[in-house]
């Protein structure tokens, strides 16, 4: 016993120190993260002075007691220009880190200048907003841009990189060593893995204690609300059939409840991830909370396997070159 014990120790030490993990998922939650800040951003545009600009003079009282009134403050003053120039900044910043380019810096900025924007009228931000800024953190102490980046192009430019530090940075390149590197993107996986636990088993907890959710009823009065319709027709045909409503009251449930446990077998992992994929969906058409379900979606990509996206990389590659190849003898 004590053997087996010592074997899986050293298994999860092995796991911890080798290399880094979750490369491929962490590179596609860099992509998803960067689209989702470039939407509530871009979305937002045309009401950018009265949400959060110098028009937002009515949230004065609520700024008084703002806890993060040192970073909104970043947004603050009194030239609608300067902040337009500001907004658009941090538009480019999170294109900065939707293709990888210097993803470590501009992933620190853009969670500065999300975090500031935000803050400076919490009341119109969500729980999206929060796991948004709370990966963005995580993903500053990972290798988020391993695959499909600017900053993986530049690298392997250099098949012998120099070793001056300065040389490095200027370049690009990693700083410090791998024997940093590695344990630090670990830690900050297994954290941001740990959120996303928590944030499923505390909300799935919490709607089990309420009667609209025990009776399967709790998703008939937000489908019902015109506030929340994208597609009222769509919102009226689902709320019209009391057997759907119900199966999708429950499945909201169990399939939050039981993520972090699903994740343990190979099928039932499928069955989990699929299932909060199409939660996420779901809320996304039917409720009109796009860029909130595309963060939650831009995190539960940390959890599928690397052997999936390798598969589907090859699949599209191979599908790519079959569609070139059809259109050569066409040219010629």
């Amino acid at each position: 016993m004590r053997g087996r014990f010592q074997t899986q120790l050293a298994a999860g030490e092995a796991w911890f120190i080798d290399e880094q993990r979750a490369l491929r998922g962490l590179s596609l939650s860099r992509i998803l993260v960067g689209i989702a800040s470039i939407g509530i951003l871009i979305t937002n545009f045309a009401h950018r002075h009265i949400v959060w600009g110098v028009s937002s003079t009515w949230l004065e009282p609520y700024r008084e007691d703002n806890d993060f009134a040192s970073v909104a403050s970043l947004f603050e003053g009194s030239n609608p220009t300067v902040f337009t120039l500001k907004y658009l900044l941090l538009v480019a910043i999170a294109v900065a880190v939707l293709v990888g380019w210097r993803t470590k810096l501009t992933t620190l900025l853009l969670v500065i200048g999300m975090t500031g924007l935000v803050e400076s009228n919490g009341l119109v931000g969500n729980q999206g907003d929060n796991i948004l800024r709370i990966g963005l953190i995580c993903m500053i102490f990972m290798n988020t841009s391993a695959f499909w980046s600017v900053d993986q192009r530049r690298r392997d430019q250099f098949t012998d990189p120099p070793e001056s530090v300065v040389k490095r940075a200027v370049i690009g390149l990693p700083i410090l060593p791998d024997w940093i590197r590695t344990p630090l993107h670990n830690a900050a996986l297994i954290a941001l893995g740990l959120q996303v636990f928590i944030l499923y088993t505390a909300s799935a907890m919490y709607k089990i204690q309420g009667e609209y959710w025990q009776e399967g009823t709790a998703l008939y009065l937000p489908l019902s609300l015109p506030d929340y319709s994208v597609f009222p027709q769509l919102n009226e045909l689902l709320v019209a059939n009391s057997f759907f409503m119900v199966v999708a009251t429950y499945f909201a449930v169990y399939i939050q409840l039981f993520f972090a446990v699903g994740l343990l077998h190979p099928f039932s992992r499928r069955v989990s991830i699929i299932g909060v994929i199409l939660m996420h969906v779901g809320i996304a058409v039917l409720m009109g909370l796009p860029w909130f379900s595309l963060s939650m979606i831009a995190f539960d990509a940390i959890f599928i396997s690397t052997a999936t996206y390798m598969a589907a990389e090859k699949r599209l590659k191979d599908r790519y070159r079959q569609r070139k190849a059809a259109r050569e003898p066409a040219r010629t």
